[in-house]
């Protein structure tokens, strides 16, 4: 799941403080960005953070923030493989060794993730299984 699309769930206000905080853009939020502390709290009509940093110290929060992380981390990787690859064509022994170590850890990663997906498969299928009468 994106984080827009798991910011949409949220209440329109702890949405636009989370996308505040985090310079996360939208189409309809460039406004919200740019405002001052005062400016936010009077447009979320609270009179402190507290809620929001209150909010901060739940689950809801930290999974939304773990989503925006592991996105934030994806596009820094491609960053870095770009520079990497570029590099290496260009001939940097160091770079060529990064870029090799990349595509083994890549291709380790992407069997991980597809055990994963046919545990979860399997089990989805168990329990679909499990609902039917004979």
């Amino acid at each position: 799941m994106s984080i827009h699309k798991a910011l949409q769930k949220l209440d329109w206000r702890k949405r636009a403080y989370f996308m505040r905080k985090f310079q996360i853009r939208s189409p309809k939020n460039e406004h919200i960005l740019n405002m001052t502390d005062e400016e936010f709290l009077k447009w979320a009509d609270r009179k402190s953070f507290t809620v929001f940093h209150n909010w901060e110290q739940t689950d809801e929060y930290w999974e939304l923030y773990m989503l925006y992380m592991r996105g934030k981390m994806q596009r820094d990787l491609e960053t870095v493989y770009d520079v990497v690859s570029e590099k290496a064509k260009q001939g940097d022994e160091k770079a060529v060794k990064l870029f090799l170590q990349l595509h083994k850890d890549m291709n380790q990663l992407q069997k991980a993730m597809n055990q994963t997906n046919k545990k979860q498969q399997e089990e989805m299928q168990e329990d679909e299984d499990d609902d039917l009468e004979i």
